[in-house]
C-alpha cells in the first residue's frame, strides 16, 4: 500500500501533470473540495479542473503535518507555484480514508496564503 506520504506527492505530481486517471483512481465517489473562494466541487468537476491543466507554473510542495488515526488520517501541507510570474502559495488540508490496502481522498480545503 503506498504510503500517505507517497500518495500526498502523488497528489500534487498528477495535479501539475493533469493526471485525471490518477484522481479517478484515488479519489473516493463522493470526494469533495473546498476552493479558496468557500465554492466547493464534486469528484467529476475536480477531475474536469484538473483536465484543464494546472494554470500555474513551478509546482511544488512541503508537508506541514501528517495526522493518522487508525484508517482516517489528515494531510496538512503548502503548494507553491508561479502564476503569471509572482509567486503564490496555497495551504491545503486533505482527509484520507484507508480502504482495503489504499488510502482514498475523501476531500481537499484549499486556502490561499498571502505573503
Amino acid at each position: 500500500m503506498p504510503s500517505l506520504e507517497q500518495q500526498n506527492a502523488d497528489y500534487i505530481r498528477s495535479v501539475a501533470e493533469s493526471d485525471v486517471d490518477w484522481f479517478r483512481a484515488n479519489l473516493s465517489d463522493d470526494f469533495l473540495c473546498t476552493l479558496g473562494d468557500g465554492g466547493t466541487i464534486g469528484k467529476e468537476a475536480f477531475i474536469e479542473r484538473i483536465g484543464m491543466g494546472p494554470g500555474v507554473d513551478g509546482i511544488s510542495f512541503e508537508v506541514v503535518a501528517i495526522r493518522e488515526y487508525g484508517d482516517f488520517a489528515l494531510v496538512h501541507g503548502i503548494t507553491h507555484y508561479q502564476l503569471d510570474g509572482a509567486p503564490g502559495s496555497r495551504a491545503y488540508t486533505d482527509a484520507w480514508s484507508r480502504q482495503g490496502d489504499s488510502w482514498v481522498a475523501l476531500s481537499a480545503q484549499l486556502t490561499p496564503v498571502s505573503r
